[in-house]
């Protein structure tokens, strides 16, 4: 592989995800957008996807995007708890799913959004490059 002076993706960090911060308690471990397996699951359900559009049933198709999401995007949190419980909820797809599909948390879905298509986010570290 070529080690060129451009910016490039950190592979791991684009899968694995990198932690953001939403609120002083509450942070989201969000990887990139477009990653393989990002891609890879699009691709699978891009035709039921594109059904469900041409039918006019958009919010079937968003749902089943929003599942993609929460399976390669969205890949932990920190800090989300139910009123009233001590504790953090933990981390699932399917808790995941009901927040981002929830209208009430469309903030959060926008974050998470925003932050998976930042590639700057998800570059390598530059290391410094020596110069003749």
């Amino acid at each position: 592989m070529l080690n060129l002076n451009l910016p490039r993706t950190d592979i791991d960090l684009a899968i694995d995800g990198k932690w953001f911060q939403f609120t002083d308690d509450i942070s989201f471990k969000v990887a990139q957008d477009g990653n393989p397996s990002h891609t890879r699951s699009l691709q699978s359900k891009l035709k039921q996807i594109q059904k469900l559009q041409d039918k006019g049933d958009y919010a079937r198709a968003m749902y089943i995007h929003d599942q993609i999401t929460c399976k390669n995007i969205l890949k932990d949190w920190k800090g989300i708890r139910e009123e009233g419980v001590k504790a953090d909820l933990p981390f699932s797809e399917e808790s995941a799913l009901t927040i981002i599909t929830n209208p009430a948390y469309k903030s959060i879905k926008e974050f998470i959004q925003d932050c998976s298509r930042d590639e700057s986010e998800f570059e390598e570290v530059k290391k410094e490059i020596v110069k003749n």
